[in-house]
């Protein structure tokens, strides 16, 4: 058993058990530990020795004292350990287990009930008749369910025990109810055939919410008593179909509400009714999204998760979504929530699906995707409009054809969609997430605007984020945002052009002086210099001279926020009217012999 730190390893790993008076550490699984408190279980059962039963038993019960049974409770442990008691004659501690699992409204199996009787008859032991039968009543009061022939074995074993008559007659009524509870059953059988064959007149006549609660508990108690699996299926269907035509009526209520609510209310834990909610409420869903009902679909959608039932990995019951791809189920709900204003529900419900699209075990057709594509489309732009660009962002990288490669989705169009959002961040100062966005569209050969691109290398320069806009500088010399490096620059002349900020300039500044690193380190070299020309723009006459001030100006503020200064010196104005400056070869050495170390990582291709 592998057992976290905050349990006595002593307690759960040793026959023995903890001896220390005061342990600090647990003897009981906390809530959420449900799984190890299941393998525990299993492995004192396996076993077999009485004290290790013993203290299954009181881990059982102080366990489920605190919590209920969630995903992890296995049945199967609890019919063993009941089993497992009676070969050692633990009877006792046997009550003691039937008595929480009545309590936690959790069965056992109706075969190991009857080995508790037969044990107890074959050892002779009229003392603990009153008690077993007082626990059988209990079961059965439960829900536990028993054919004819498991009440004529509680009868002999009573009768070998030799007991009163009114014990007897207990065991008798129960039967007795039983009888009636199968022509019950037979009736409710027939009024649901009738209510199938005639939905409208008794969804008309269900108007209040009790009336729709009432349904609830009767096919619970239906259900209860149903012995095959084709009647139990007539049964769901009868009752989806009378649900869904709801959708032909302007009541305002959601009758399904109310019916789920009473269903699970009584069932409580059972996994059956709870799929049965699920795939009738997709059912009613699909009948409110095809006349456009879209308060009553949210309605169901917001019962179904205020429930807890997951129904992104179900299908419907009857009509369309019952051949529904789950890609489909998934497009309605999310429509649903959008139409009535909720982009949290939608994208939660995408969530929940695990954004997923085509799957071996869920297929979907090319108008699914289309859907879907439609859908993840309309969910951005509304986040983009509230300025929700993170939400915005997780959207986009579900866009089908990133998450399945079957999808067969060109993703190279959703290249505009990515650069709105770049857009819109760096509107926003909003450097994280249009960081993210371009890590990404650089991750999937996605075409990112080379202006938004030169923007945030320049904002991340500004905000002293160098190493990640030298990462972006990198790829966008890669991807040909820059022209080559004109002019050659391991022959120490180095070509600027005049549009590039400040940040830019000195990002290429690096990169000339790596690239020069051993002719500027060389004892000999004090006789070279290093020039860097200004390089006009086409539109930047000598006439208008303005813009090209500015950028000279933005040279010299490249030099001055290095780390360590660099030092320009002007030298002359070539034949085209552009700046040549000379790099002083001190302060370009001293850079190099603080900062080679990782320059020469980052910038020697």
């Amino acid at each position: 058993i592998e057992l976290p730190r905050k349990y006595c390893r002593f307690y759960f790993m040793t026959l023995r058990g903890c001896e220390r008076a005061k342990c600090w550490f647990g003897h009981v699984p906390e809530q959420g530990d449900e799984k190890i408190c299941m393998e525990i279980l299993r492995t004192y059962i396996s076993i077999k020795e009485s004290g290790l039963l013993k203290r299954a038993v009181q881990i059982f019960v102080k366990y489920y004292r605190e919590v209920t049974p969630g995903v992890d409770f296995a049945s199967q442990v609890l019919n063993d350990l009941l089993i497992s008691l009676l070969k050692n004659c633990l009877l006792r501690e046997v009550f003691q287990i039937l008595n929480v699992t009545i309590r936690i409204n959790t069965l056992v199996a109706v075969d190991a009930l009857l080995k508790v009787f037969e044990h107890v008859a074959s050892l002779n032991i009229r003392d603990a008749v009153p008690t077993l039968i007082s626990i059988f009543c209990k079961l059965v009061d439960a829900g536990m369910f028993l054919e004819f022939e498991h009440f004529d074995c509680i009868i002999k074993f009573l009768h070998q025990l030799h007991v009163s008559s009114q014990e007897i007659n207990t065991v008798l009524n129960i039967k007795s109810r039983y009888v009636f509870k199968e022509l019950f059953y037979n009736f409710i059988c027939s009024f649901f055939r009738f209510a199938y064959i005639y939905p409208l007149p008794f969804s008309q006549h269900c108007k209040e919410k009790s009336d729709w609660t009432k349904l609830g508990a009767l096919y619970v108690n239906a259900r209860t008593g149903c012995e095959h699996f084709d009647d139990l299926q007539k049964l769901s269907l009868c009752i989806a179909e009378i649900l869904t035509r709801d959708s032909e009526t302007d009541r305002p209520g959601v009758p399904f509400c109310d019916f789920a609510d009473a269903v699970i209310k009584i069932s409580q834990h059972n996994e059956a009714d709870r799929i049965f909610i699920g795939r009738t409420g997709i059912s009613v869903m699909y009948s409110y999204h095809k006349v456009l009902q879209w308060i009553k679909g949210r309605k169901v959608l917001d019962k179904l998760h205020e429930l807890q039932i997951h129904f992104t990995a179900l299908k419907g019951l009857i009509g369309a979504g019952r051949l529904a791809s789950r890609c489909q189920i998934v497009n309605k709900a999310a429509e649903i929530f959008l139409k009535t204003g909720s982009l949290d529900g939608a994208t939660w419900v995408l969530r929940e699906s695990e954004w997923t699209t085509n799957a071996p075990l869920w297929p979907c057709d090319k108008m699914d995707i289309l859907n879907r594509h439609n859908l993840l489309c309309t969910l951005v732009h509304k986040y983009l409009r509230k300025s929700l660009y993170r939400q915005a962002f997780e959207v986009l990288q579900n866009l089908p054809g990133f998450q399945n490669h079957s999808d067969t989705i060109d993703v190279s169009q959703y290249s505009c969609l990515f650069n709105k959002l770049i857009n819109a961040c760096f509107e926003s100062k909003n450097l994280g997430v249009s960081s993210s966005a371009v890590d990404f569209m650089l991750s999937k050969n996605i075409a990112i605007d080379f202006f938004l691109l030169r923007g945030l290398i320049t904002a991340l320069g500004r905000s002293s984020l160098w190493s990640k806009a030298r990462t972006y500088y990198k790829s966008a010399l890669s991807l040909g945002c820059y022209p080559p490096l004109q002019g050659n620059v391991y022959h120490k002349l180095l070509t600027i052009p005049s549009y590039l900020s400040e940040v830019e300039m000195l990002l290429a500044i690096e990169i000339f002086l790596v690239s020069n690193a051993s002719d500027i380190q060389n004892p000999m070299a004090t006789s070279q210099t290093l020039q860097i020309i200004l390089k006009r723009c086409e539109d930047q006459t000598v006439q208008n001279n303005g813009d090209y001030q500015a950028a000279v100006e933005r040279l010299i503020l490249a030099a001055r926020v290095s780390d360590p200064k660099l030092f320009l010196k002007h030298m002359t104005m070539n034949v085209n009217m552009e700046e040549v400056y000379s790099l002083e070869l001190t302060s370009a050495l001293k850079w190099l012999q603080e900062n080679m170390k990782w320059a020469g990582k980052v910038w020697l291709f």
